[in-house]
């Protein structure tokens, strides 16, 4: 057997090996990473969408946390930080010079299944000290500036 052909058959075996009894795809089954999605407004319209901010105007403190923007209907925030875990978070985040909000979110692991580890889940929410409703709608949290 070749190197190649053996890159290859390990992580075949590794999927079929995650298969449960019901011969479901585990991947299918496991919650996914946790992500912190926000549609920043501003008078009552997307910031990002009607050109107010771009990409660039936006800063968050933690160095370790990773944001994009993502468009669905509107363009949205996406904040995902890989130390998260059991506990509490705090970030602000800042718009240019004009705009910030501050966003402390507290995760809880998920039960770990036959098929899943366990992952940071959001628990509770708070955007400048406003607590808002778990779940999310559609997962994501409004922000009015």
């Amino acid at each position: 057997m070749t190197l190649k052909q053996l890159f290859l058959l390990v992580p075949t075996l590794l999927i079929l090996s995650c298969l449960n009894t019901d011969d479901e795809d585990c991947s299918t089954l496991c919650p996914r990473s946790s992500v912190l999605a926000f549609d920043i407004r501003l008078n009552g319209s997307n910031v990002f969408d009607n050109g107010t901010y771009s990409f660039n105007d936006v800063t968050v403190d933690d160095e370790n946390t990773l944001f994009s923007l993502e468009s669905i209907s509107s363009p949205i925030l996406l904040l995902q930080d890989p130390d998260w875990g059991d506990g509490t978070y705090n970030y602000f985040i800042r718009l240019s010079d004009e705009h910030s909000f501050t966003v402390n979110a507290t995760f809880e692991f998920s039960q770990a299944t036959e098929c899943c580890l366990p992952i940071p889940v959001l628990s509770e929410i708070r955007i400048n000290d406003i607590n808002v409703e778990v779940p999310l709608t559609d997962g994501i949290a409004t922000v009015n500036l």
